[in-house]
């Protein structure tokens, strides 16, 4: 998913945010690959649990704990080249969706990159995302462009992961 990214250069690869990182395991992953990585969320427990996963694993990676719809004011901080929502945005309601757009935009690096893995929107559990389809992305990432869309591979996950339907959506600022 990265490749594209890094095709044709050399770490360092410059500076990546993951938005609402949680306990960090893409934040790792990037770290990992020569990313300078900045994750973001709000839950202090996974920060700690993104932390230690990022000591255990032997990189570099600051974690900020902030609101992801506020990412200036939570000092994220800005030029980033690589921007990466994994199960983030789909469960946001429309007023968080516009504020991330708007931050997103504010803090990234003009061409910058943002892959996006959402569920798409149907009816199902409460209790699972409210999914977002391209017309979400599209509607609150202004100024941004959505170079593809692609159904992640479900195949071995659960029957509630498969009926979701995740799709990958890789979106350019500018």
């Amino acid at each position: 998913m990265f490749e594209r990214e890094e095709d044709g250069r050399r770490p360092p690869y410059g500076p990546a945010l993951d938005i609402g990182c949680g306990s960090g395991i893409w934040s790792v992953n990037l770290a990992k690959r020569g990313w300078d990585v900045t994750g973001i969320d709000i839950v202090p427990k996974a920060l700690r649990r993104a932390r230690e996963r990022a000591r255990k694993a032997g990189v570099d990676a600051r974690f900020v704990q902030g609101d992801v719809t506020a990412l200036r004011a939570a000092g994220a901080g800005t030029g980033f080249r690589l921007l990466l929502d994994f199960n983030c945005f789909h469960d946001l309601n429309d007023a968080q969706r516009a504020a991330v757009g708007r931050e997103a935009t504010a803090i990234a690096a003009e061409g910058a990159t943002l892959p996006m893995m959402a569920w798409t929107p149907t009816r199902r559990n409460p209790m699972l995302p409210r999914g977002a389809g391209r017309a979400d992305v599209e509607g609150a990432f202004a100024g941004w462009n959505v170079m593809d869309e692609q159904a992640v591979d479900v195949s071995g996950a659960p029957g509630s992961v498969q009926k979701a339907e995740p799709r990958w959506y890789r979106l350019r600022r500018g």
